[in-house]
């Protein structure tokens, strides 16, 4: 089925769960930022246990491998948390979840960078880069609302300039 030049017609049907999703997109970014915090230290804290148990046996040259790869892991958590807080709230917060609050679809969908004459769309990325930090869920709130308007949007989105 061809979509008409001006965008989905159905696109009412769904426009106020997609509003509801980008609006509290940042607020679940900050959720998501401080389990993986706490998940961190909680993890850095048990890490430290074992080869604290495993010294004191003296086995740890067994595990020390075990121990450097959780000890980065854990580390990973924190320092992906605190960029996706500070992601969620000095980015996410202003230029997408207040746009989703407000049903500002023209500005969402005209916020671009610019590669030569391929324009991606700036959620896009936006919620690419917090579902790489925030272990997935962290960027599904902002991927679901940019998938739906970039290809079922009130507007064709122009891939090209």
């Amino acid at each position: 089925m061809k979509q008409k030049k001006g965008g989905n017609p159905n696109f009412k049907n769904y426009e106020d769960i997609i509003s509801l999703i980008g609006k509290f997109a940042w607020i679940i970014g900050v959720i998501d930022g401080i389990l993986y915090i706490l998940w961190g230290i909680w993890g850095l804290w048990w890490v430290n246990l074992a080869a604290s148990a495993a010294q004191s046996v003296g086995v740890f040259s067994y595990i020390a491998a075990d121990v450097t790869y959780l000890t980065a892991l854990y580390i990973w958590y924190i320092i992906g948390g605190i960029i996706t807080i500070a992601v969620a709230i000095l980015i996410v917060r202003p230029r997408f979840s207040a746009k989703c609050a407000n049903k500002d679809w023209d500005f969402l969908l005209d916020d671009v960078i610019t590669l030569g004459s391929f324009r991606i769309p700036f959620m896009l990325i936006l919620g690419i880069i917090l579902t790489i930090f925030g272990q997935w869920w962290g960027g599904v709130a902002i991927l679901i609302p940019a998938i739906v308007l970039i290809f079922l949007g009130p507007k064709e989105y122009k891939w090209k300039k």
